[in-house]
């Protein structure tokens, strides 16, 4: 017969087992990747206060670039020219150079 004293005993092992190697992975500049790829993270552990990874994350969110970041893509970087307008390009391709044409259309197969 299990006592009481038993059970809890029994839930206190599984309950530590299981979160363990979460503990030891949040805890680690080590990471398991896929199969036998291990990464070294430095900046996973400790390097920022919880207020600021919040504010980080908040800044990421509103900004548009968090879903960028979850899927560990770059970030493309803000561009200081201001855009040409429609009626620029066009302008631009009437007056290129013969030369610039021939080179554009062998680039991009035209």
């Amino acid at each position: 017969m299990i006592t009481m004293n038993k059970t809890f005993s029994i839930l206190t092992i599984v309950a530590g087992v299981l979160s363990a190697p979460v503990a030891a992975h949040a805890a680690s500049a080590w990471h398991e990747g896929n199969g036998n790829v291990v990464q070294f993270t430095p900046h996973h552990i400790g390097s920022q206060p919880r207020a600021e990874v919040q504010a980080d994350t908040r800044a990421a969110r509103e900004g548009g670039t968090l879903s960028t970041y979850q899927r560990a893509i770059p970030v493309p970087g803000k561009s200081s020219a201001s855009p040409k307008t429609r009626a620029e390009v066009i302008e631009e391709m009437r007056t290129q150079s013969p030369e610039a044409r021939q080179a554009y259309k062998a680039l991009y197969g035209g």
